[in-house]
């Protein structure tokens, strides 16, 4: 429509329906006038026909109306001679008093309740962009809080101008309205744009070694398996058939194996089937009831076959592997774990191996009682027999920027006398109740070595959180100290797999009784524990290790960078002092020093190696019985 249609709409005469309703709703408003007279309302005023935004309606009244017309309010501040500390007049719309939580004509407004209203952090803001405003006679606008009279927070932003009078400055207007809803949908979108960009893979999913699903995820998987579809559970055992004739297999050399061990798995099953590195050695398989591809039986005796045929290589030298497996089949709704099913196939593949079978099968899971009898005769002659050895790993004081302790890792002693990590026998003594034997034997012969020293600095020995629940330990390590010669002093007891203490009391008495020795007290695997911010408060903490799964992709992932900083600057406030695990390069290492962390440990700075007593050089060693994050081979 332009300007000729409407001029001739101007010079069209009404119809008679037209001016039929004219005068209906005119007879309305009279009718509602009258009646609003009856009822005893006051009229105070009539409708202003005249429109302030005109050319001749004053600054501050056209700028009022037009902040009402667009639901916005308005606070006018007149100066007395046109300078800010002599305010003349000061006045807010009903609008704006509604924003900030008054009813009109409430408060008597001063500039000192004005500023009352805006949140104390914000008030230096909106002064500094009032000031800049007036000073410089110009337009600004400030996004700010205010406070209701309940305590309510909403965000108000504002539009402030300069009121002038024949060119001269004589006020300040501030046209405002509530963005409480559109502030809080920006602090979300940048809420969820910084998570999005913190959110990082599940450590737990992926073995970094071997490119598989970790032994965690694999019992996951079965546990899911058992309560749905059923299906079948492969472990395959793999153990080198010869030893090298120059040196036995080192961590380097296994992490080398496991690796190529897991490359030639994936060849024969694919990346379809859930399969992992569940134990030293041992692999495991999940098929569900709706791979019926091949039977579990087939699929074993294939992998079984490629592994005895295949030439693998350790050093550039050939080495075979003695193979042989175990196949669980279950059914859904069962009521043994996934933890179960696994012992049962590490067991059948056992009895394979002692049996010179490839593959052994078992068509439904071992009687619970068997189980567990079985899991705790096998570690009760692990225990008997000795079949540990003592590893020590350097540990470096990022401060001194040397090595200034060790620690000491333990190895269990495969069939064939190989150390080989520890972290599935562990976790198998844990749960059916055996860790506390394991436990003793550490703190026994690692005190005795201890003892045999020369003793010049500190010495860490750890104890699993399960084994606190036995009300001796406190005496058996008391009198281990006295019997060994160990000065108490160059002592600290870390406190590992901290989220199994099962009575908080003990732990504490245990805590407070070594302390009173004169020892100290560690938390390993920090971070990752249920309850591990809550033992800090109630355990008399001089070291916490911060869980390797933080460390190792720190450089990149900004939400490992953002944990360790925050785990840091806690643990110093409360006193104390940080360790790293698992550093893997000098840009880890660059980034911990950084963050000031205390000591870091891991590849970077020395493979674990067997222990020697007597090295001088070694100013602390640590002793630790703990079970490492299965990403990655380090012990």
């Amino acid at each position: 429509m332009d300007l000729d249609d409407i001029l001739a709409l101007a010079e069209t005469t009404p119809s008679p329906l037209e001016l039929a309703r004219a005068r209906r709703v005119a007879r309305t408003v009279q009718s509602q006038h009258d009646l609003s007279l009856a009822e005893g309302y006051q009229i105070i005023v009539d409708t202003d026909l005249a429109d302030p935004l005109t050319w001749d309606a004053d600054e501050a009244t056209r700028v009022t109306r037009a902040a009402q017309l667009a639901k916005q309010g308005t606070v006018t501040w007149l100066f007395g001679d046109g300078r800010p500390e002599r305010f003349e007049r000061l006045s807010w719309s009903d609008e704006m008093a509604m924003i900030v939580g008054h009813a009109p004509g409430t408060l008597r407004l001063t500039p000192r309740a004005l500023f009352e209203l805006v949140h104390p952090a914000d008030v230096e803001r909106v002064l500094a962009a009032s000031r800049t405003a007036w000073e410089q006679s110009r337009p600004d606008e400030i996004g700010f809080r205010v406070v209701q009279p309940g305590g309510s927070i909403r965000h108000v932003y504002c539009h402030l101008e300069i009121l002038t009078d024949a060119g001269r400055p004589v006020g300040v207007i501030a046209t405002g309205e509530d963005i409480t809803a559109l502030e809080l949908a920006r602090q979300e979108q940048r809420r969820l744009a910084v998570r999005s960009r913190m959110l990082g893979a599940d450590p737990a999913v992926r073995d970094v070694l071997t490119g598989l699903q970790t032994r965690g995820y694999v019992i996951d998987e079965v546990d899911r398996a058992r309560r749905t579809t059923g299906g079948a559970l492969i472990v395959v055992a793999t153990e080198p058939a010869t030893r090298l004739p120059d040196a036995p297999l080192t961590d380097e050399d296994r992490d080398q194996l496991t690796a190529e061990i897991a490359r030639t798995l994936r060849t024969v099953v694919g990346d379809d089937v859930t399969s992992g590195l569940v134990g030293s050695g041992s692999w495991g398989l999940l098929l569900a009831s709706r791979d019926d591809a091949e039977s579990a039986e087939t699929l074993a005796a294939r992998i079984v076959d490629k592994f005895r045929n295949h030439l693998f290589s350790v050093r550039h030298k050939p080495l075979r592997l003695n193979t042989s497996a175990g196949v669980v089949h279950f059914g859904n709704d069962i009521p043994d774990t996934g933890f179960d099913l696994l012992v049962d196939g590490e067991h059948a593949a056992r009895d394979a191996h002692r049996n010179a079978t490839a593959v052994k099968v078992l068509e439904q899971p071992v009687a619970e009682r068997e189980r567990t009898e079985r899991c705790r005769r096998r570690i009760r002659r692990a225990v008997a027999a000795n079949r540990f050895a003592l590893y020590a790993q350097p540990i470096i004081d990022l401060g001194l920027n040397q090595v200034a302790r060790h620690e000491i890792l333990l190895r269990v002693r495969s069939d064939t006398g190989e150390p080989v990590a520890p972290w599935a026998f562990l976790d198998m003594a844990e749960r059916v109740g055996e860790i506390l034997s394991v436990d003793k034997w550490v703190i026994d012969h690692a005190l005795e070595l201890i003892g045999r020293g020369a003793q010049t600095s500190h010495y860490q020995v750890n104890i699993s959180g399960k084994s606190l629940a036995d009300p001796g330990l406190l005496a058996f390590v008391t009198e281990a100290i006295h019997r060994h010669h160990v000065k108490p002093e160059c002592l600290t007891f870390e406190i590992t797999e901290t989220a199994l203490i099962e009575n908080r009391n003990e732990a504490v008495a245990f805590a407070t009784g070594i302390r009173e020795v004169g020892c100290h007290l560690a938390l390993d695997d920090f971070g990752t524990g249920y309850g591990a911010l809550a033992q800090l408060k109630y355990l008399p903490v001089d070291l916490v290790k911060i869980d390797g799964a933080f460390i190792v992709d720190l450089c990149r992932s900004p939400a490992d960078q953002a944990v360790v900083s925050a785990l840091v600057e806690l643990c110093h406030t409360l006193g104390i002092r940080v360790a790293a695990e698992y550093v893997q390069d000098q840009e880890t290492l660059d980034l911990l020093r950084a963050a000031e962390v205390d000591f870091a440990q891991g590849y970077q700075i020395g493979r674990p190696e067997p222990i020697t007593v007597g090295q001088e050089e070694v100013q602390s060693i640590e002793l630790e019985l703990r079970l490492p994050p299965q990403q990655t081979a380090m012990g």
